[in-house]
């Protein structure tokens, strides 16, 4: 009798002893730099290890990643697994050794980490992604950035600590909004538009359209169809557009950020965009007008498209891409 317990206790270890071994070979282990406060400091790496090790865990095993045992809002567990659902993801390292951005909230960033994107198309699988932690450590959010380098030329542009705040607030709110379109994430979208913004779309089409659209050809002689539309008409159409497609891979390169010569408050944002669907892919260039008169909601007032950023001089119309003295005259609230 006591040996078939002992057995049994035998057995139940090693089990466990191999499920500890499966999963370390999983981990990534975070080892965040520059926190003065020890204690935040080991909150940071624990959580940020504990939730890259689960998400790498879960890709390898075809599972979700359980996100119980580690200390984040509901919020970053929402858009994590409404990312994952999109398409599953892992760390590409075993340890990170980074320093922890300083956010003017408070809180930190921990930017640089390399990720797979398991249905990414080949060129795109390898990206970056960013940790946001609040000033005690807790994991706030989690998305997709843009690249190092383009993040510290922005920011060096700025001029004075409001500026410096304002752009590091943009680049994050860009950065998060660019991968509410890769995690179909519509309530962040509506939310994050006015109610009477401004929206032009477009849309490179294969052969000629009705008399009634908007009709213009792109430097290469590709045809390309334009609509504006209010917000309504903007995210009902995007909805359908998420309902179709199962995988969405936006990217943003080339960022330029201008501050509003009259109303401080207003930064126009332009960025090379690369939309990718199961359905359908262009290349343009977006502009978004973005209000910071309340900072803990911008606000989008106006988003633009366009296939090029310069013409041949042939067309006007499209010598240059939608800007800051376009919309001069919208209404300040």
């Amino acid at each position: 009798m006591a040996a078939t317990i002992l057995k049994k206790i035998l057995f139940i270890a090693i089990i466990l002893l191999l499920s500890e071994a499966s999963f370390a070979q999983y981990a990534t282990i975070v080892d965040i730099v520059g926190i003065d406060d020890k204690n935040v400091k080991a909150k940071i790496d624990d959580n940020a290890s504990r939730l890259l090790s689960e998400i790498n865990n879960a890709f390898f095993k075809g599972t979700v990643p359980s996100l119980t045992d580690i200390e984040m809002t509901t919020n970053a567990k929402s858009n994590v697994l409404a990312l994952w659902e999109t398409s599953p993801f892992r760390s590409r390292e075993t340890e990170i050794i980074d320093v922890g951005l300083k956010l003017y909230s408070g809180g930190f960033e921990l930017r640089n980490i390399l990720i797979f994107m398991k249905e990414a198309d080949s060129t795109d699988k390898n990206q970056e992604g960013v940790l946001v932690f609040n000033k005690t450590g807790t994991i706030e959010d989690m998305y997709l950035a843009i690249g190092t380098k383009q993040y510290q030329s922005v920011m060096r542009e700025g001029n004075g600590v409001t500026d410096l705040r304002r752009r590091q607030m943009i680049l994050n709110f860009v950065e998060d909004f660019r991968t509410s379109y890769n995690r179909k994430d519509i309530s962040f979208i509506n939310k994050v538009f006015s109610e009477d913004a401004l929206i032009i779309v477009g849309r490179i089409v294969k052969q000629q359209i009705g008399n009634n659209d908007f009709l213009k050809r792109n430097l290469s002689g590709e045809k390309i169809e334009y609509f504006r539309k209010d917000k309504t008409q903007y995210i009902k159409d995007l909805e359908r557009v998420f309902a179709r497609n199962e995988y969405l891979n936006i990217k943003f390169e080339e960022i330029e950020v201008v501050q509003h010569g009259l109303y401080p408050e207003l930064y126009g944002v332009t960025v090379k965009q690369f939309w990718n669907t199961s359905n359908y892919s262009d290349v343009g260039y977006v502009f978004l007008m973005i209000d910071f008169k309340d900072e803990e909601t911008p606000i989008i007032h106006v988003r633009t498209w366009q296939p090029e950023k310069y013409s041949d001089g042939r067309d006007i119309e499209q010598s240059q891409i939608f800007s800051m003295g376009d919309f001069g005259d919208l209404n300040r609230k």
